[in-house]
């Protein structure tokens, strides 16, 4: 954790420096979903990082990075699970995910060869001195609940939970103007 912090910390010093923040911030996002994929033994496409946008009306995906072109989501959707763990400030685990109303646009969205629906998934507020500025997923995809591994856990959502907020303040630093 103590060298993806160092990483971060130095990626976001060089934001005035680079040609593009955007790809800057989304690359710094990427690290932190290796380090998820390390920590909860999932692949990168079922880690997602939403990040409050700079108008803070919508959450938008920063990771996976193909996500990210596709649009946002407003604050006041109802049906996304991501939006609920925004207001409540509060973490949640899911093992029946496909038993629980929510947005399924996303989850459309073609990121490998054989798409496969989540299954199990933590969502963890990304708190920064107290304030929520974004919302984390990891989840376990599968054709069914088994397919997909192991339950999630109340200690994994405060793994995710301690991870997502060491790093919520250079994610934040690093956000672009106009995100």
């Amino acid at each position: 954790m103590k060298a993806l912090v160092e990483l971060l910390a130095a990626m976001a010093s060089k934001k005035a420096e680079v040609a593009s923040p955007l790809d800057l911030f989304l690359d710094m996002c990427d690290r932190v979903v290796k380090t998820a994929t390390g920590m909860f033994a999932c692949k990168a496409d079922e880690v997602a990082i939403l990040i409050l946008t700079t108008d803070t009306r919508h959450l938008r995906f920063a990771a996976p990075r193909k996500l990210s072109e596709l649009g946002t989501i407003p604050i006041s959707n109802r049906e996304s699970i991501a939006v609920g763990v925004f207001t409540k400030k509060a973490g949640e685990v899911m093992n029946n995910v496909p038993m629980v109303r929510h947005v399924t646009f996303f989850e459309s969205v073609k990121l490998r060869d054989k798409p496969a629906p989540i299954q199990k998934m933590i969502t963890a507020p990304i708190l920064l001195a107290g304030d929520v500025v974004g919302v984390a997923q990891i989840s376990r995809k599968g054709d069914s609940p088994a397919a997909a591994g192991p339950d999630f856990t109340a200690v994994d959502l405060r793994r995710a939970e301690g991870l997502f907020e060491s790093v919520a303040p250079y994610l934040m630093d690093a956000r672009p103007e106009r995100f």
